[in-house]
């Protein structure tokens, strides 16, 4: 039995020593048997120290390995401390994605250990690389300040007191990364430490020379925002936010743009709905398209946090200055968000104020704006019923049948399908069946198979008696035997399969 153990480690050895890379990696990978043949001493005496000699010759693709295997085997280690060095080690590689897999390792490993451990050993082991010769070790510190404060015990004061100066550090790739992780902990934090000092150090980095650390404070203040009660944000991060959305820089708007719903939700409806909603519609109005295009899908995500009477008042009015924008990726946006405010406004809202926005796009030169239209299409129709399927919007939906992308077209018939099983029968022989049957005749295979399936849920929805009193009768007037190719023939036969089947 001696004999085997001896084998499995000195067969992981030997392939350690080969010069090919890759049959090192498999090596490691494999960690996890050769620590259950040596055993709890064995892995102790003899493999924990052959790693840390591997560590200081080997190559990124070797060490990211290690990184990560210890990381997997951690929780089959007795004693898991002797993890801690190599690791601790790691993050200070120059390479970044090792750093970023020892962390994610020492996190994990955290969790598999006491209390008196975090104090004794990781807290320690924090402070040490946050006070690292080389800005690699201080960067991986960042990360680790969250998983050891919660824990720290004495050693909190220490933890608080270089994180934030790690975040006044001059070094620009220290500050972002510390800008990155302050939401983060914040969150873990003492409210009384948050307001006193962790703030102070926040509106600092949010005026930052630096555009990359200002946007990184945008993501920041989503989790320091969910610390603090409503009037604490208003006295101390509204105005940063709010300056955010005027910034000089398009990349911080557009950071504003993306995070927003999210921003929403950590400072809630009234202050949304009183302070941030006017400062969004500005950026729906950015001179930067990217940063238009941002706000617009955002406010699909947010819209449930945002009063009607301020959609109505504020928002909607921004979005018809919209519908002529000259990006085309803006008034795709735009044509995508009309159906999900939809759902939100009410049929009196959607009538008057939405149904002439699609009415408006569905004539676009842009295919993706087409597109989106048809999708909202299903939006309006779910909040405002038959009513709000306007004569203008039937008209370009059956001029979309034509379309020249097939994309269009199979939207089309998908939705004549959806609108007819919600308004039922009669509705759908008055307005929808002279443009669902086109389906038949399309150019495109895609187009065809999509109209048999959706023709199938129609058969499902109307009986059979449908069929043969009106799809077959209008079916055989849409076959033209002698213009049209055997596909298309094909496909007509096919329905009918489909519509005996059911």
């Amino acid at each position: 039995m001696a004999g085997e153990e001896i084998n499995a480690f000195e067969l992981f050895k030997e392939e350690m020593d080969v010069d090919e890379v890759s049959l090192k990696v498999n090596a490691i990978h494999r960690l996890k048997t050769v620590v259950l043949w040596l055993g709890p001493i064995g892995t102790n005496e003899k493999l924990i120290p052959f790693l840390d000699t591997l560590v200081h010759k080997e190559e990124d693709e070797v060490l990211f390995a290690i990184a990560e295997e210890l990381g997997k085997i951690c929780t089959q280690i007795t004693n898991k401390l002797t993890l801690f060095p190599i690791l601790e080690q790691l993050c200070g590689v120059d390479e970044t994605v090792v750093r970023e897999e020892a962390v994610k390792s020492l996190i994990k490993l955290t969790t598999c250990v006491s209390e008196m451990d975090i104090q004794n050993v990781f807290a320690p082991m924090v402070i040490r690389l946050a006070q690292g010769e080389w800005f690699t070790a201080r960067v991986s510190s960042t990360s680790l300040f969250r998983s050891a404060y919660s824990k720290a015990g004495s050693f909190k004061d220490k933890l608080r007191k270089k994180f934030l100066d790690l975040c006044n550090e001059e070094n620009p790739i220290i500050k972002r990364a510390s800008s990155k992780k302050l939401g983060d902990f914040a969150a873990i934090v003492e409210k009384e430490f948050v307001i006193s000092e962790i703030i102070p150090v926040f509106k600092s980095l949010s005026g930052d020379e630096q555009d990359q650390v200002r946007v990184l404070c945008i993501s920041s203040l989503i989790s320091l925002a969910k610390c603090l009660t409503k009037e604490e944000n208003q006295r101390f991060t509204l105005t940063i936010l709010l300056a955010a959305g005027e910034d000089k820089s398009w990349q911080v708007r557009l950071a504003m743009a993306k995070n927003f719903p999210q921003l929403a939700k950590a400072f809630g409806k009234d202050i949304t709905d009183n302070n941030l909603v006017a400062k969004f519609s500005i950026l729906m109005k950015d001179v930067e398209a990217d940063v238009r295009t941002a706000a617009i899908k955002s406010l699909g995500e947010c819209i449930a946090d945002i009063s009607p009477e301020k959609v109505a008042s504020i928002l909607l009015p921004t979005l018809s200055s919209l519908l002529n924008d000259s990006v085309a990726g803006v008034r795709s946006a735009l044509s995508e968000v009309v159906g999900l405010i939809a759902v939100h406004s009410g049929t009196a809202l959607t009538k008057e104020k939405l149904t002439p926005m699609l009415s408006e796009l569905i004539k676009d030169d842009n295919h993706d704006v087409r597109y989106g239209v048809v999708k909202s299409i299903m939006g309006i129709a779910k909040v405002g019923g038959p009513d709000v399927i306007t004569p203008n919007l039937l008209a370009g939906l059956s001029s979309l049948t034509q379309d020249g992308h097939w994309r269009v077209r199979l939207g089309v018939f998908e939705v004549c399908s959806k609108l007819a099983q919600q308004f039922g029968r009669e509705y759908y022989a008055k307005n929808l069946e002279a443009i669902f049957i086109k389906f038949l005749s399309d150019m495109a295979s895609a187009v065809r198979e999509e109209g048999i399936e959706q023709l199938r849920l129609l058969v499902e929805e109307f009986k059979s008696e449908w069929v043969i009193h009106s799809y077959l009768p209008k079916m055989n007037e849409a076959i033209n035997k002698e213009k049209q190719g055997y596909l298309y023939r094909m496909t007509a036969l096919n329905s009918i399969l489909v519509s005996l089947l059911i």
